[in-house]
C-alpha cells in the first residue's frame, strides 16, 4: 500500500467532517442573516407613501414605499435590519420624513416581503444601489446629496453601496464592524471566518472612505455587542463623526424618534 493512498484514506474523515461542516454552516447562515419576512396587509396608502416597483442589475424585481414631502429639505435612504420589511418600518420611516421634512425612499431587500429573489450578500448589495439609483432619478439628486440610513444589517448593506454610490452621510444604528466578527461571537464553533459567504466588511470599507459618520449603539445590545461598534467608529476615516451610546438599550429597542433632534444637529452641521 503506498504513503499516497494510506494518506488519502486518513483524509476521508477529515474531509467528511469539512463537508458537514459547510453544509450545517450554509443552512445557518441563510436561515440567520435573511430570516426574510414577508409582512402583512398593510399597504402605502396606510403611511401616506406611494408604492413602488423598479428591477435590479440583474433583472430582480424590487418593491419600496417612497414617503414624499413637497417642500423638502433633505433626501434619505432608508436600509432596513434582516428581521425587518417595509411593512414593519413603515410607522418610524413616516415619522423619519416628517421630523427631517426629508424625502425617504425604504425598499425591501431580495426575498423580503413583494420583493422577488433570494437575498446574498452580492445581490442584497445590487439592490441598495437599484434602489439609490431609482431614488436619484425620482428626485433629480445625485447620491452624493443623499443620506444613507442603515439599521442593523441595513448599516452593512447601505456602506458596501456607498462603494459605487457614495452619500452624503452615514446614519448608521445598531450595526457592526463586520458581519463575520458577530458571527465568530454567536458562533465561536464555527470556522465562519473562513467559511461565510455574507461578510459585510464594513470596518475595511469605512476606513477607506471620508464620509460623515453619525452612529448609534445600545451599551446592552446582545447581539451586535458595543466593542463592534467602537470598532467600526474607530476605523472610519470619516473627519466628521459622531457615536451615541445608549446605556440602557439592547439592539432591537432603541427609539429611533428620540434620536431625530440629534440627527437633525449632526446633519446640519456638515460641513460643504
Amino acid at each position: 500500500m503506498s504513503t499516497f493512498y494510506r494518506l488519502s484514506i486518513a483524509l476521508i474523515p477529515i474531509s467528511v467532517v469539512l463537508g458537514c461542516c459547510l453544509c450545517l454552516l450554509f443552512l445557518i447562515e441563510t436561515k440567520l442573516v435573511y430570516p426574510a419576512p414577508q409582512g402583512g396587509n398593510a399597504v402605502a396608502d396606510d403611511f401616506s407613501a406611494d408604492e413602488c416597483f423598479f428591477d435590479a442589475e440583474d433583472g430582480t424585481r424590487l418593491h419600496a414605499w417612497y414617503f414624499g414631502r413637497p417642500d423638502a429639505e433633505r433626501a434619505m435612504v432608508f436600509f432596513h435590519g434582516n428581521g425587518d420589511c417595509i411593512e414593519t418600518c413603515g410607522p418610524r420611516v413616516g415619522e423619519l420624513a416628517e421630523a427631517l421634512n426629508a424625502n425617504v425612499l425604504i425598499f425591501d431587500y431580495r426575498g423580503y416581503g413583494k420583493s422577488a429573489g433570494n437575498p446574498v450578500e452580492r445581490g442584497v448589495v445590487q439592490d441598495g444601489v437599484a434602489a439609490v439609483d431609482w431614488f436619484c432619478e425620482r428626485t433629480g439628486l445625485t447620491s452624493d446629496e443623499v443620506v444613507f440610513f442603515g439599521y442593523s444589517i441595513g448599516g452593512g448593506v447601505a456602506i458596501q453601496v456607498a462603494k459605487q454610490r457614495p452619500p452624503q452621510a452615514f446614519v448608521i444604528v445598531a450595526s457592526f464592524s463586520s458581519l463575520v466578527d458577530v458571527a465568530a461571537d454567536l458562533l465561536p464553533w464555527l470556522p465562519v471566518r473562513v467559511l461565510m459567504q455574507n461578510r459585510y466588511d464594513s470596518e475595511k470599507t469605512l476606513a477607506s472612505m471620508d464620509i460623515p459618520l453619525y452612529q448609534i449603539h445600545g451599551a446592552q445590545d446582545r447581539l451586535v455587542p458595543l466593542r463592534l461598534a467602537k470598532r467600526l467608529f474607530a476605523a472610519a476615516s470619516a473627519t466628521q463623526k459622531q457615536l451615541t451610546v445608549v446605556p440602557d438599550k439592547g439592539h432591537n429597542d432603541l427609539n429611533l424618534s428620540e434620536f431625530f433632534p440629534s440627527i437633525e444637529a449632526f446633519l446640519n452641521d456638515l460641513t460643504p
